[in-house]
Formats: C-alpha cells, structure tokens, sequence
C-alpha cells in the first residue's frame, strides 16, 4: 500500500522576496524549561499576586507584547490573573486590529 504525501497548505515567500524587518527583531518567547524556570522567577519575584489587582495570579505577561518589541528582561514581565489577562489581552487585541500600537 502506497502512502499519500500530502499538500502543503502554506505559502512559501517567494526566494527573492525578503521578510519584512520587523518581524525579523521579534524576541522569541521562552520555551521548555527556560520558560518554565523564568515563570517561577516571576512569580516569586511579584509575590504570587495579580500586578493589577492584588489577588492571587498565575499568569505571566509582557507589559509590552513581544510583537510591538518588547523584550523577554524581567522588567517587563508581570504576573496578572486570569480576568485582568483577558481584560489587557483583549485591550492589546483591539489597539492592533485598529492599527494602533499597543504602548
């Protein structure tokens, strides 16, 4: 029985089209353990506590979004808990959708 290969679904750049620049500076975000230790990190350092709203919190966030170039430092790292995350993720949605940045 022969296999079948299967079409690929994305597009590829054409080989004398560059990427844009931007996308090319984005900071990869941390992954594995890195990621895993630098959560732990954040948390400990924020207390376990939402940044906006004092209750207890479980998510790390960028302040900045890593697309609008933010960085992965620490200082702009925040823990928050779910609805204040949805609530500023939501906010960040809407300001790119309108074109607008972020920050």
């Amino acid at each position: 029985m022969k296999l079948q290969t299967l079409k690929p679904r994305l597009k590829v750049a054409s080989p004398g089209r560059a990427l844009p620049v931007a996308s090319a500076q984005v900071a990869q975000r941390l992954r594995g353990s890195a990621g895993v230790a630098d959560r732990i990190k954040i948390r400990t350092r924020d207390c376990g506590l939402c940044q906006m709203c004092k209750r207890p919190g479980y998510l790390v966030d960028h302040i900045k979004p890593l697309c609008e170039g933010g960085t992965n430092e620490d200082s702009n790292k925040q823990l928050l808990c779910a609805p204040c995350h949805d609530v500023k993720s939501a906010r960040e949605a809407a300001a790119r959708a309108a074109g607008e940045s972020v920050r």
